[in-house]
């Protein structure tokens, strides 16, 4: 019994497999008998991959990288916990609000981005804003002018100067705009190399070679300003208030020695030594002053040493240099492309017009 199943089993299979064979060259048949269509839906194809070969604009790659070198912090108790492995437990370490991923977060964000694109650079002999570079080669004013629903778009402008806070309605939208179509085309990248190391990739595409290279190079800029103002900020916090006490001390510090030096010119009768008493007064405060001033002192330059410690260094390894890569559709691929998308949609449609006449019959 079970013989007979294996023989029946075989059989069916070879079965199957005739029928699939047979249905394939059953279609290879038909679409052999349509080859003057494929032909010539292919060869249309090409010649539209020629044209677009030559009206696609190329674009141009600007490529950063960088490696962020983070200084440990603390000092005294820190250093000394973290000699024996256990900087964990004083809240030590490195790992900040801008460390590892969260940095390359903040080099994507909308605040770097327009913070960027409101850098002025000398383009094409002009000081002008970046983004002023960007609406020129992207041919916005030219949109801006068709434009009836927003007719205040016709002459807006970005001013080298002009704050934030006064800016418009319509010079936050266009902003905006530009980082949102940034962000969803995915114009900018900006990846570790490795999770093990700390090297940073920032890569950043568009049609002009000029702009893609400034817009890396100020991006970094800005991104670094803004990291390292907000890193030592409580440094600066307390280096300015030290400041303020030496400034202080120090004017009382030299109105004690007038003062002193006033004192001492009078020429004192031995009948009136109680006229010395002021005297030796204004030379203790001169000393006192004196002492807690080069203590002051003496402290501010230790803020100023544990400020450099905290600052961040940004090490630069490849930069953006001209000519940057460059990528377009040449007129052979253009052609080869087209033909083969032009080929596989007539195929397409050939086979689904054959496959629904099977349905209704």
């Amino acid at each position: 019994m079970n013989q007979v199943n294996k023989i029946d089993n075989t059989g069916n299979n070879n079965e199957t497999l005739k029928e699939l064979l047979d249905k394939n060259i059953e279609l290879w048949n038909y679409l052999k008998s349509k080859w003057i269509i494929i032909l010539i839906f292919g060869f249309t194809g090409s010649l539209l991959g020629l044209v677009g070969s030559f009206i696609i604009k190329p674009k141009y790659t600007a490529h950063l990288s960088f490696a962020l070198v983070e200084k440990a912090t603390g000092g005294g108790l820190a250093d000394l916990a973290s000699s024996f492995g256990l900087s964990s437990l004083l809240g030590g370490g490195t790992n900040g609000a801008f460390s590892g991923d969260n940095l390359i977060e903040i080099i994507k964000s909308r605040y770097a981005i327009e913070q960027t694109l409101l850098t002025p650079v000398i383009y094409q002999g002009k000081n002008q804003n970046l983004v002023e570079v960007y609406i020129s080669f992207s041919n916005l004013r030219e949109k801006w002018k068709n434009n009836i629903k927003h007719p205040e778009l016709q002459n807006l402008s970005f001013p080298i100067g002009q704050k934030r806070e006064t800016f418009s309605r319509a010079q936050d939208s266009v902003l905006f705009n530009i980082y949102s179509y940034f962000d969803k085309s995915k114009l900018l990248t900006v990846i570790r190399k490795d999770k093990k190391t700390s090297i940073v990739n920032v890569d950043f595409t568009s049609k002009n070679e000029l702009f893609s290279k400034l817009f890396v190079e100020k991006l970094m800029d800005e991104t670094y300003k803004f990291y390292k103002q907000t890193k030592t900020s409580q440094s600066r916090i307390n280096i300015d208030m030290m400041q303020h006490t030496a400034d202080s001390i120090r004017g009382l510090y030299e109105n004690a020695l007038y003062k002193g030096a006033g004192i001492s010119s009078v020429n004192i009768n031995s009948a009136l030594q109680f006229a010395a008493v002021p005297r030796i007064k204004q030379e203790n405060n001169v000393q006192l002053y004196g002492t807690v001033y080069a203590e002051v002192l003496k402290n501010l330059e230790t803020l100023k040493l544990d400020m450099n410690r905290e600052t961040p260094i940004i090490q630069l390894i490849d930069t953006p240099r001209l000519p940057l890569i460059e990528s377009k559709i040449g007129f052979i691929k253009g052609i080869v492309i087209g033909g083969f998308l032009g080929g596989l949609l007539i195929v397409t449609y050939l086979l689904s017009v054959l496959y629904i006449k099977k349905l209704l019959k």
